[in-house]
């Protein structure tokens, strides 16, 4: 994973492999943001609670762990 843009916001923009980004959308909605380079874009509410950051980062964790190696 490589983060491709400044975070300024309440915007995250990263460069997934395509196994990935499926194993996340299972549970998360997110947008592929351009679907030729794997990069999606990750956004929050402003209900989002620290709780919900540390379940996204941790299934985030998770699902590039087992990504096949290159990704």
């Amino acid at each position: 994973m490589a983060l491709t843009r400044p975070v300024e916001a309440n915007a995250i923009f990263a460069v997934l492999a395509p196994e990935v980004t499926a194993r996340l959308q299972e549970r998360w909605p997110f947008y592929v943001w351009n679907e030729a380079t794997g990069e999606v874009r990750w956004m929050c509410a402003w209900d989002t609670t620290a709780e919900d950051v540390d379940a996204f980062a941790a299934d985030v964790a998770s699902a590039a762990a087992v990504a096949p190696a290159g990704s």
